[in-house]
């Protein structure tokens, strides 16, 4: 019975990875469980044991990468605008070394059509797997900065949380997508500092 489970488990992460890697290629719209099956040499009723719907699946690549790397880990207790950098200095650091995080930034980037439906279906799903959207904690860190006196900016905390978010994806879809020579840790670090320059405390 254990051997069934593993070897279950073994079949998910298989069919994990596979997803991903189409994702990544093909994108969400064109990446069918036809598509998959035929990858890994499987059929489509045995990708639907694991995973009732492609939403489903989603939600579990999503799941799988926050078990491998946390984004923005360490957001929640981010006592100042420097710790708030270093977060995302660490989530880029991070997807520097790895090849799978570098594909599903690629993926969320610019191969998923979001729409309001897919949107509302994942964060549901996500929402039972106990996995918090970063950027929703992002926001809280800039409500408790504003309160403490370290962000003054008239800006809203979502406003602001939308050009740290802006910032990171920006440097990344250059570097990534478009292929653009830049060194990323160091462009992203002054583009960071430019952010905070504007709403922290002149006192």
């Amino acid at each position: 019975m254990r051997r069934t489970k593993e070897e279950a488990q073994e079949t998910r992460k298989l069919i994990l990875q596979t997803a991903l890697d189409c994702f990544s290629t093909q994108g969400y719209a064109l990446t069918t469980f036809a598509v998959i099956a035929e990858r890994i040499k499987m059929t489509k009723g045995a990708i639907f044991w694991h995973f009732d719907s492609k939403e489903h699946l989603f939600a579990e690549v999503i799941a799988w990468m926050h078990e491998q790397y946390q984004p923005l880990k360490g957001i929640d207790t981010a006592a100042s605008l420097d710790a708030v950098k270093q977060c995302f200095m660490e989530w880029a650091h991070e997807i520097s070394l790895n090849e799978n995080h570098r594909r599903f930034l690629n993926f969320i980037m610019s191969r998923v059509e979001w729409s309001k439906a897919l949107t509302e279906s994942l964060s549901s799903r996500l929402d039972g797997m106990m996995i918090q959207d970063p950027f929703l904690a992002l926001e809280a860190c800039m409500d408790r900065l504003k309160a403490s006196g370290e962000v003054t900016s008239d800006l809203s905390s979502t406003s602001i949380a939308v050009l740290f978010s802006v910032t990171f994806f920006g440097v990344h879809r250059e570097a990534l997508l478009r292929a653009r020579e830049i060194d990323v840790r160091e462009t992203l670090s002054r583009g960071l500092d430019f952010v905070i320059q504007g709403i922290r405390s002149k006192e």
